[in-house]
């Protein structure tokens, strides 16, 4: 019987999937554990972190939960819904870092940053919204992304760029965040920035890596692992639980 839900998907679908939903749940639980933290300390930077680590890996959504779709219904999850669970999280992720980056480091270029990132996000959810639902004639798979099978997809035009440029903000503020930690004398701060340095780019890796190179069985494996690492150490930069700091022997 087990055998039945796979009929249909080849080998290297069915490892997408698994990792995919293994990701998806990691991060989720991250957040979860983010957001309990935010509602007992009613501290606002918690939230806006809660919602950076869930959407951080919304491409990866329609990877997971597409897998997860697929097993209980045997049917792709319909290509509108899977590109909307795999690119509204984005701009959303990306707000929310920059609202943690830009008071710590740059508060007087608020809306210098803001304001553009602002407008581009809004650029592209219009650009999808518009493609998947008011011209559906369109050629939208070559504007928006290529189905690949039931579990992946290959972003394509505008969309693509805006992933891009999410991933290269984040990379580039987020290292500038955890280089400004180091230089802390305080350790807790230095240790937080060590595990941010190579959370953003352990990320960079995983997305580069898993949306740019062929993937085999092996590549595959790696840039997911990159991708859970990314949001351990991620959730450990940030909140430094008190297990971590007693291994770590930190007051």
């Amino acid at each position: 019987m087990i055998n039945l839900f796979f009929i249909d998907l080849d080998p290297i679908s069915q490892l997408s999937g698994i990792l995919g939903l293994i990701t998806v749940a990691i991060s989720i639980f991250y957040g979860i554990l983010v957001l309990s933290k935010a509602i007992k300390l009613k501290y606002k930077d918690l939230y806006y972190f809660f919602f950076a680590v869930i959407f951080t890996i919304s491409p990866w959504f329609p990877s997971g939960f597409g897998y997860l779709y697929w097993l209980i219904t045997k049917t792709a999850i319909p290509y509108p819904i899977y590109v909307l669970l795999g690119t509204l999280g984005v701009p959303v992720a990306l707000f929310a870092w920059l609202q943690i980056y830009i008071p710590a480091l740059h508060p007087r270029l608020k809306y210098q940053l803001l304001i553009p990132t602002g407008i581009l996000s809004g650029a592209y959810y219009i650009y999808v919204i518009i493609l998947l639902f008011v011209v559906p004639g369109a050629p939208i798979m070559n504007l928006i992304g290529i189905k690949d099978g039931v579990i992946d997809i290959e972003y394509k035009g505008f969309a693509l760029i805006f992933l891009a440029f999410s991933l290269l903000v984040s990379t580039i503020t987020g290292n500038e965040f955890a280089i400004n930690s180091l230089k802390n004398e305080d350790k807790l701060i230095k240790w937080k920035g060590r595990f941010l340095i190579l959370s953003f780019n352990f990320f960079a890796i995983g997305a580069l890596g898993d949306g740019f190179l062929p993937l085999t069985p092996v590549t595959l494996i790696i840039f997911r692992v990159f991708m859970v690492l990314s949001s351990t150490l991620y959730y450990l930069g940030f909140i430094l639980p008190k297990w971590m700091r007693k291994i770590l022997k930190i007051d």
